[in-house]
């Protein structure tokens, strides 16, 4: 970010209009983190929570709005990117880190998954366009409208914010409104560990929606943003960033509990194995045979914005790791590579995804909660704090990803952690982090300030 040493000129043609930047810039935020995997998670939450599905949707709600939020707003206070933030942990960890976290969020996983979600449930199940020649000529000519768009990074927020989101909003809110007043059906039983721990499950599914790890990826395409209107003064980017992120916030909270309302009055619920099947059976009861017109226009500007957001967000972040590579080519790089993941088909990529959510999420969270705890500690730095819950989750992370890999061969050690509480449910780091990192706290408070340290570790203050 920069300074507040710009010149009054410069930032005064930025701020001639905030409230129409600030919206632009909030809705291409939240067209960014409303991908596939955010449109079809809520509706089948909606079915198997059932009656227990206020705690289930608060729980997706922490962490598929509420988590995402407050870390753009951290990440924007804190003046750095994800590597900066990373490395407060330890330079390799910010190093490695950083580099999986855009991976994963990029053209390894989310963005030909939402290219291949694009096609099987915008075309393929609701036209029949069925073959992998449809399948290849759909996806190139989805990354050629995205990487057509990113090419103009300071271009993104209004080719999002002006155009197409509202056009997504517009398409949800006739879908969500015709629903409410045909669909009739009765929340059902709670079924699987929706019946026993709703809330949890809920917490669960927000997890696979990586929109925590995106934000931390996406807040540099949102001061980007901010800085092509003019906007250079560090504490109105900060500002205006903040508000930026409620606004996208507020808009996930509303679709997500529109969506899930829907999955609970759909009938027979028993016949739906997944949110697609839900949401389009939805547009079809709802809407007609415009139904699946309007479906696919969902699915398809949802998975198109969030590849854009995806893209630029990749692109801008290799720039800056390796600056001989500019960002356009960055940008050809992960378009091509995205290009032929998405190729693979939707089940292969989903299969490895578990595994990748998993080994990220803990850290990812524990990195975000102690740089708020840098926020109320102003100017002390706490460089064991970041070290050591960070280093916590990561373990559970790493067990956890043994697990899946070993099986059996890891029962006697996920035995004997199965007694720390919410182990069961996959948050069994969240205690021992807290409670580690809580002593790190101490500890650092304790000890004298170091000059060098606080240099390296300190929160850059907004002015």
């Amino acid at each position: 970010m920069s300074s507040g040493t710009s010149t009054q000129s410069t930032a005064g043609r930025g701020t001639a209009k905030p409230a129409a930047s600030i919206f632009a810039v909030g809705l291409m935020l939240f067209s960014m983190f409303f991908g596939a995997g955010n449109l079809i998670f809520p509706p089948m939450l909606g079915i198997e929570s059932g009656e227990n599905f206020t705690p289930a949707i608060i729980g997706f709600i922490l962490t598929g709005v509420l988590l995402p939020t407050i870390t753009i707003i951290a990440v924007a206070i804190s003046g750095a990117g994800v590597r900066q933030l990373a490395s407060r942990a330890g330079a390799v960890f910010g190093l490695v880190f950083s580099i999986a976290a855009y991976l994963s969020i990029g053209s390894f996983y989310a963005m030909p998954r939402a290219a291949a979600i694009g096609y099987e449930l915008g075309l393929e199940s609701t036209f029949g366009l069925s073959g992998q020649m449809w399948r290849l000529v759909t996806t190139a000519v989805f990354f050629a409208v995205a990487f057509a768009i990113v090419l103009f990074p300071g271009k993104v927020a209004d080719t999002l914010g002006k155009y197409l989101t509202p056009l997504l909003l517009a398409l949800i809110a006739i879908l969500a409104v015709l629903g409410f007043m045909k669909l009739n059906g009765e929340p059902a039983a709670a079924t699987g560990e929706y019946a026993s721990s709703p809330l949890t499950a809920g917490i669960l599914e927000g997890y696979f929606t990586m929109d925590s790890i995106a934000a931390m990826a996406f807040a540099i395409i949102v001061v980007s943003s901010f800085n092509a209107h003019g906007v250079k003064e560090r504490k109105t980017v900060v500002k205006y960033s903040s508000i930026s992120a409620v606004l996208a916030g507020f808009f996930l909270l509303i679709v997500y509990l529109a969506l899930g309302v829907m999955g609970t009055k759909m009938p027979d619920k028993g016949q739906y194995s997944d949110g697609a099947a839900v949401l389009s059976q939805a547009s079809k009861l709802s809407l007609g045979t415009a139904g699946d017109m309007v479906f696919s226009g969902v699915v398809l500007l949802a998975c198109l914005t969030t590849a854009v957001g995806l893209i630029a967000a990749s692109a801008s972040f290799f720039h800056e790791l390796v600056p001989a590579i500019s960002y356009r080519w960055w940008s050809v790089v992960f378009t091509l590579i995205g290009f032929t993941v998405a190729n693979l088909g939707l089940e292969k990529i989903l299969s490895f995804s578990g595994p990748i959510i998993g080994l990220i999420y803990p850290p990812a969270i524990a990195l975000i909660a102690v740089t708020f705890t840098q926020l109320a500690v102003r100017g002390r730095p706490i460089p064991l704090t970041y070290r050591a819950a960070v280093a916590v989750a990561l373990v559970f992370s790493i067990i956890d990803l043994l697990s899946d890999l070993l099986g059996e061969t890891m029962d006697g050690i996920t035995d004997a952690l199965s007694v720390i509480p919410l182990y069961p449910e996959g948050l069994g780091w969240v205690l021992p982090t807290i409670i580690v990192g809580a002593i790190a706290l101490v500890v650092d408070l304790s000890r004298k300030d170091s000059g060098h340290e606080a240099d390296a570790l300190a929160v850059v203050e907004p002015e």
